[in-house]
């Protein structure tokens, strides 16, 4: 598919493709038979400044956003899903540093995640289970303004 990619990403997707199809194919099934974590893919694509592809320049980046983290996951997992969610999870858990971090934790922590040498990860805990986030949020926010107004959700 044509994206109209610029000539950076258009070199990032063809990168991706050729780590795709010469690393991570060959191992995949082991790895997913296994249920081992690609330590050594995760290397590779931190070698190969990937790593940091969605993360600011100034903090050891290639100066890209989620686009283009989209389309390394786009072509990791043509060869194998789990191991492109190991690349997409890192993302996840960084995403809240470059969005909502102040400049100490960006200085202290997108340098190692942009470089492989930290992976971030984004947790959360489900009461019962089907948390969605954004509703909770959502429906948290609704109780308060309730309870500011002096009424009850029950």
């Amino acid at each position: 598919m044509n994206y109209f990619l610029t000539e950076e990403q258009e070199m990032i997707k063809e990168l991706a493709a050729k780590i795709a199809d010469e690393k991570i194919a060959p191992i995949a099934i082991e790895y997913d038979h296994e249920g081992k974590f690609p330590h050594d893919i995760v290397k590779y694509l931190a070698q190969s400044d990937l790593c940091g592809v969605y993360i600011e320049e100034k903090y050891g980046g290639l100066g890209g956003g989620v686009f283009e983290m989209a389309l390394v996951v786009e072509e990791l997992s043509r060869a194998c899903g789990g191991i492109a969610l190991a690349f997409a999870g890192t993302g996840l858990g960084t995403y809240p540093i470059i969005l909502f971090g102040n400049e100490e934790q960006k200085q202290k922590y997108l340098p190692d995640i942009a470089a492989g040498k930290h992976l971030a990860a984004f947790a959360l805990t489900e009461h019962d289970a089907g948390t969605n986030t954004t509703q909770e949020v959502m429906l948290q926010g609704f109780a308060q303004l309730l309870h500011w107004m002096g009424m009850s959700m029950f």
